[in-house]
């Protein structure tokens, strides 16, 4: 069962990213299925999944989001300021917890 291409299931990569490589490539009428973006190949009669590593590569060289930038720069905040106060107090649970923090803040940025 196709999903439609305005809906927004956690997918890994954008679908601006995956339409701009498309269009680019010759990739035509995209749409996702099983949280998986595929479209037809130049001259193809199946539609197969994007290939992931142009997405990765187009991916890694786009800018961040605003709020993509302002979580990195909070997780960075509170990874310093843990270690600081660690060190500061001679207590490793403040070190626990500033990882633990940094942890949630990576998962959530993750699909």
């Amino acid at each position: 069962m196709k999903t439609s291409i305005t809906s927004t299931p956690l997918l890994k990569y954008s679908l601006d990213v995956a339409r701009a490589w498309c269009q680019e490539n010759g990739w035509s009428d995209l749409f996702i299925e099983q949280y998986r973006l595929w479209a037809f190949p130049p001259g193809g009669v199946m539609p197969l999944p994007l290939p992931e590593c142009a997405l990765e590569e187009v991916t890694f060289n786009s800018d961040l989001s605003p709020r993509q930038v302002l979580s990195q720069s909070l997780v960075f905040t509170a990874a310093i300021g843990s270690v600081l106060t660690s060190f500061a107090t001679h207590s490793p649970v403040i070190l626990v917890a500033g990882f633990a923090a940094c942890a949630i803040a990576v998962g959530l940025g993750e699909p």
